[in-house]
């Protein structure tokens, strides 16, 4: 049996209209990493089984003629996966399809697809495996639940090894607590927090490392780093890999300096912080434990805590939400100068369909398209509240226009000379001392 597992392509927003700027360069690092759904899928295909993995993004289509074709598309890359799929289905091949997306529109995707996996695919795939043994497979399945982690085989990462990904990506856990209105993951994987054991991860990362040279690990977690426990396990297991590695992680990380000095020992050189808003309104809107909001005062000092361990921030945010004017792009800036963030992930709102926000914005007759390529975190496709769509495409032009100037590179390279300086004295101070 043949299988395709297939990354459709997508157009790149921020390429186009920034080029090859610094927040372009250090965003693609972090976002250019193999599909780790597809390569958890392909773990769990037969061992016999012919598999190929291709990423549209960078080779052409293959004359690999399969007998299924397997694709897990974002919102933004579903038209892309919709028109793949077809042609493979016209040339006699059969259509799988799960993700994001397809969990939340499966009468859409069955319009491309043979079957559709709705949910995390530990417990449905090999049911899927066994029916497709009788070709009698159904046109969905569905997960009864969110699956114990622990039954999660290591990703067949050895089928992406020849790509020049980035990054390598591996996933410790899924869910999240905050469940934020805009988030589809927090839809999907839910708020409880399930995790892999320490072998799982362990075994992982010897399957990266067998596999690839010098990988740099981006954690997929949507919070990886808010357990102490699990934090000092996993931390030790990343020290001892000696790998660099990325992850996302809420404020609540700088509250502990000991935590922040292991996890530049571990190897952690960025992390991403989901600011969201620098706006008390936007982020009481988000969820109903309004956990951000009240953190929103310690957010200077949360970037400042971090990055004196010489560990970049990436903050996130959010733009386009009902309490933003057309002041917030300015106010964004000086947050990132005063901070000297290491670099941004700065984002319009996007109404993910199977999100609260998609639906309020559609009963509020909001939407302006449902093109879901323009879905991509950096298109404006709903009408704002308060400010005019002409005003959000000045302000965020102007925005990441001043974020990729002269004066704010050379004043983050000013502020980690300073950093990477005073952590050096101090590490001689203390050798002199013993």
């Amino acid at each position: 049996m043949k299988f395709q597992l297939l990354i459709p392509s997508y157009t790149d927003i921020l390429q186009q209209q920034y080029g090859s700027t610094w927040e372009y360069e250090a965003r693609r690092r972090l976002w250019s990493c193999p599909s780790l759904s597809l390569l958890t899928v392909a773990a769990m295909l037969p061992e016999d089984a012919e598999v190929s993995y291709t990423d549209l993004n960078y080779s052409a289509k293959t004359d690999f003629l399969p007998d299924w074709v397997f694709l897990s598309p974002s919102t933004a890359q579903a038209n892309q996966a919709y028109a793949a799929a077809d042609a493979y289905r016209a040339a006699g091949a059969q259509v799988c399809m799960g993700g994001p997306h397809a969990t939340v529109l499966p009468d859409e995707a069955l319009r491309h697809a043979d079957t559709v996996f709705r949910g995390e695919a530990e417990e449905t795939f090999p049911r899927f495996l066994e029916d497709m043994k009788t070709g009698r497979h159904r046109k969905i399945y569905e997960s009864p639940g969110h699956p114990d982690l622990s039954s999660s085989p290591a990703p067949a990462y050895e089928l992406a090894k020849e790509i020049p990904y980035k990054s390598i990506p591996l996933q410790t856990s899924r869910g999240c607590p905050h469940q934020c209105s805009f988030c589809l993951s927090s839809t999907i994987y839910g708020a409880k927090l399930r995790r892999k054991t320490a072998g799982q991860v362990e075994n992982e990362l010897a399957k990266i490392k067998q596999n690839f040279t010098k990988p740099y690990i981006f954690f997929t977690d949507d919070n990886l780093l808010i357990n102490p426990s699990w934090n000092r396990e996993l931390l030790a297991i990343m020290k001892n890999s000696r790998l660099s590695w990325y992850a996302f992680s809420d404020a609540r990380i700088a509250d502990d300096d000991r935590m922040l000095a292991s996890l530049r020992d571990a190897g952690c050189t960025q992390l991403l912080i989901g600011f969201e808003s620098l706006h008390p309104e936007n982020l009481e809107s988000l969820n109903k434990s309004h956990w951000k909001m009240h953190r929103l005062h310690t957010y200077k000092e949360t970037v400042h805590r971090i990055q004196s361990h010489g560990i970049g921030v990436v903050g996130s945010f959010v733009v386009g939400m009902d309490h933003d004017t057309p002041a917030v792009f300015d106010i964004l800036y000086d947050f990132v100068m005063e901070t000297s963030l290491y670099a941004t992930n700065i984002t319009v709102l996007t109404p993910f369909p199977g999100t609260k926000t998609y639906e309020i914005f559609r009963r509020e007759n909001r939407l302006l398209t449902q093109d879901w390529s323009k879905y991509n975190g950096f298109e404006l496709t709903f009408r704002p509240k308060n400010m005019t769509i002409s005003e959000y495409s000045r302000g965020y032009a102007r925005l990441n226009a001043r974020l990729n100037s002269e004066k704010r590179l050379n004043k983050i390279t000013e502020y980690f000379k300073s950093v990477f300086k005073n952590t050096w004295e101090a590490q001689n101070a203390g050798a002199d001392l013993l």
